[in-house]
């Protein structure tokens, strides 16, 4: 037994081999750095808002279409429905960062209105504060530990006063720790709901207008079924609620909050999380350590012959053939737990690198609980057994004879690996055609003509500047620049999609995407007129060509009726894309005014021409010279690459998952091929002798990993071609999937494994026969 425990023997194997070594434990390290980086960020998504003690009695009020709602409908369900035992309304006010002032001092924050139950609801830690009264006051609020730290720094932020607008002054009463791993999003300050009115008046109405921003919580009473009421609920929403009346929506629908996070329910300022993508990554995750595990096996196999004559000896000496299993699956253990012990050191380095990819905060400190060092106990345990299980049976079954006369090298079979050979190039060959098909996807939904200007055309969001005299300062001195082109002034882009409003036309319900802009937004977005009936006045509203196609109407008409009341139209304008090109058609309603006076600008286009790095400086400074507060301008065409952020994460993952497997298939194959090259010289020198040319035995070699290639590419691209066109299925303007892209992608494998094949082969072929036979 002592003999099992002493590892020296082992140690001094891999000082003496120090590239199996650096190969082996490099390539399990990076694969357990991904496994563990991946383990932490899936286990976070699957626990979304699970851990809230009342959880499994809240639910999220929605329509058929979405979470959007009127704040005191809320409370109107709790005073008819005895079920409910409280409602906690949430309206995140995060479309922009409002300015706010703390000790005349300007700064950006995302806010969020709240009932005082809403730390009754959820389960958030309060740092500061008591949870029961900490937004008893209509004047309260509670600050975000990083809001505490970015504005207070050492100071104590208790009592602290947050001057939001006019009208809306927060005295500090507690500090919550960040708001993560929620479908409720992050908030710098929270504050009561009351106080929404003073940022949007009509959403304080009785009459339940000017919904969507607010989202309304509904905790039921232990044992009450307030989902048998949902039909009575729709017939009372039908009596007090417009959107309902008008037959905007028919259905009410109440989601369990446990499973919100990763639903099909649409939601304006909530949350969401892609299963999808948690399972990618997660199918990924075990791939690579798939790779990881054949890379050892497939390397231990290439050292069987070292390996065999220090076995064999021991097996002289008395040591059975189990005790030689058992110390083997002892060393692949250690080894696994070596490489573990990196990993970890890996993944805390690249995890700031692994949150910024994967947009969510990569929390490992939060893993380190007896629980989880257990399951990686059990996971190094697991890894080690398979990995070395294959190599010990190789290894403990060789005869002592058999080595001691050098045959065991030549009687050594490599059937398995063989199969690992294949398998890897097969799932690499999938990576680097899946990484293809998704990054030429991407490329195509960022660059589709959108009907509107994108380029050179900047949206500086100027409602966090505290006046009009203030937009106006900015737009005036930005006019002076010489990279500024043109200036217009809008509520709302075709980025933003504006505002949203309900009208009758024609008896019809019609939801309109209303912007108001000058006439320059139509000239800097190249926005085509394509009827114009030349109307007088500053005042003109243009429909475009689907608002006249939901409300039945031929281009040419010259008014519509609004809610009973003949209105004219100044013209259609040619459809142009909403937000992308993944998002619906909509009814426009384009409202041109000239004089700013009459309205207040949410928008300030600026058309740029020359350098736009150095033009978005020049108009940085400017913005934050004039309000005080952090620039948020971006160039449209930014806008819109930023929207596909979800896929083109995924994308980035994949090709890094392909890069990883490349690279792990290679040194599996190095080792593979060491070790067939070894098994076959002697084959080699007996040809050479019998006429065979350098250029035959390189051409022979070589052919033998190629082949392994074909049979790989063979199988994956029928599967991985399946599976793309599920993925692409998603997306209604997509590529053509080409054949092209998978036999890049077997092209590519092919190079790399003869790159990484012919130096060895090369050298196999053309060694003096002699020699080859002299060292057997």
């Amino acid at each position: 037994m002592n003999n099992l425990v002493n590892f020296k023997s082992f140690f001094k194997f891999l000082s003496r081999n120090k590239t199996y070594t650096a190969i082996d434990i490099f390539g399990l390290s990076v694969s357990l750095m991904f496994v563990i980086l991946i383990a932490v960020y899936s286990v976070q998504e699957l626990s979304t808002d699970k851990y809230h003690e009342k959880g499994d009695r809240i639910y999220v009020l929605s329509s058929e279409a979405n979470t959007g709602s009127a704040y005191k409908l809320a409370y109107r369900l709790q005073e008819r429905y005895p079920e409910i035992e409280k409602v906690c309304p949430v309206a995140p006010w995060g479309f922009y960062h409002t300015s706010v002032t703390v000790a005349d001092k300007n700064f950006n924050a995302e806010l969020m209105f709240a009932d005082t139950t809403f730390f009754d609801f959820f389960s958030f830690p309060l740092l500061v504060g008591d949870r029961n009264h900490v937004m008893d006051a209509d004047g309260y609020g509670v600050i975000s530990e990083s809001f505490a730290r970015k504005v207070f720094s050492d100071s104590d932020p208790i009592g602290q006063v947050v001057q939001v607008n006019d009208s809306i002054r927060i005295q500090v009463n507690g500090i919550m720790k960040d708001i993560q791993n929620s479908t409720i999003p992050y908030c710098d300050i929270l504050m009561g709901i009351k106080q929404l009115k003073y940022m949007e008046e009509e959403m304080d109405s009785d009459q339940f207008y000017n919904t969507g921003a607010v989202n309304n919580f509904i905790m039921v009473k232990e044992g009450a079924d307030l989902l048998a009421k949902t039909d009575d609920i729709v017939a009372y929403f039908k009596e007090v609620f417009w959107m309902y009346q008008r037959g905007i929506y028919s259905k009410v629908l109440l989601n369990p909050l446990e499973d919100f996070y990763f639903s099909d329910m649409g939601t304006y300022t909530l949350a969401k999380g892609d299963w999808q993508f948690v399972m990618i990554l997660l199918s990924v995750g075990i791939l690579i350590l798939l790779f990881a595990i054949i890379n050892y096996i497939n390397l231990t196999v290439a050292q069987t012959a070292f390996r065999a004559k220090e076995m064999a000896t021991r097996r002289l000496l008395g040591s059975s053939r189990g005790d030689l299993f058992l110390r083997l699956i002892m060393e692949s253990t250690l080894m696994t737990f070596i490489s573990f012990l990196l990993g970890i050191f890996l993944a805390i380095f690249f995890s700031p690198y692994a949150s910024q990819l994967l947009n969510a905060r990569i929390n490992l400190s939060d893993f380190v609980t007896p629980g989880y060092v257990l399951l990686a106990v059990a996971v190094i345990l697991l890894i080690g057994i398979l990995a070395g299980l294959l190599p010990a049976i190789v290894i403990s079954n060789a005869k002592p004879i058999e080595v001691v006369r050098g045959t065991f090298r030549r009687q050594t079979k490599m059937v398995f690996s063989k199969f690992f050979i294949t398998f890897q190039n097969g799932i690499t060959i999938a990576l680097v055609a899946a990484s293809i098909t998704m990054v030429a996807q991407v490329n195509h939904l960022i660059h589709a003509p959108l009907g509107y200007k994108t380029t050179n055309v900047m949206d500086v969001p100027v409602e966090s500047y505290k006046s009009k005299k203030d937009i106006e300062t900015f737009a005036n001195e930005v006019s002076q620049l010489a990279s500024v082109k043109r200036i217009a002034f809008s509520q709302g882009t075709p980025f933003n999609r504006g505002n949203n409003s309900t009208e009758e036309i024609n008896g019809k319900q019609v939801s309109f995407q209303v912007f108001r802009a000058d006439t320059a937004f139509l000239s800097i977005l190249g926005i085509e007129i394509i009827r114009d009936n030349h109307l007088a006045g500053p005042k003109k509203t243009y429909l475009n060509q689907q608002a006249m196609r939901e409300m039945e109407l031929p281009e040419d008409s010259p008014s519509i009726k609004v809610w009973g009341q003949e209105y004219p139209i100044a013209g259609v304008v040619k459809d142009f894309q909403l937000s992308n090109i993944m998002y619906q058609k909509k009814p426009v309603s384009l409202q041109i005014r000239n004089d700013i006076k009459e309205w207040t600008p949410y928008n300030v286009l600026l058309e740029v021409e020359g350098d736009p790095v150095e033009s978005y400086k020049d108009i940085q400074e400017i913005y934050e010279r004039i309000g005080h507060v952090g620039f948020e301008g971006k160039y449209i065409d930014t806008q819109i690459q930023e929207s596909f952020a979800a896929q083109e994460r995924t994308s980035r993952i994949v090709s890094i998952f392909a890069f990883v497997a490349i690279l792990i298939s290679l040194l599996g194959l190095l080792a593979m091929s060491t070790y067939f090259i070894q098994q076959r010289s002697s084959e080699v020198a007996v040809r050479k002798v019998f006429g065979s040319t350098n250029s035959q035995i390189l051409y022979r070699l070589i052919r033998t990993f190629l082949v392994y290639v074909l049979i790989a590419f063979v199988i994956a691209t029928p599967i991985i071609w399946r599976f793309m066109q599920q993925w692409l299925s998603d997306y209604s303007y997509r590529i053509e999937l080409s054949p092209l892209i998978f036999i890049a992608a077997g092209l590519f494998c092919l190079f790399v494994s003869f790159v990484t094949i012919f130096i060895q082969s090369y050298q196999a072929a053309n060694l003096n026969p002699v020699e080859s036979i002299k060292n057997k």
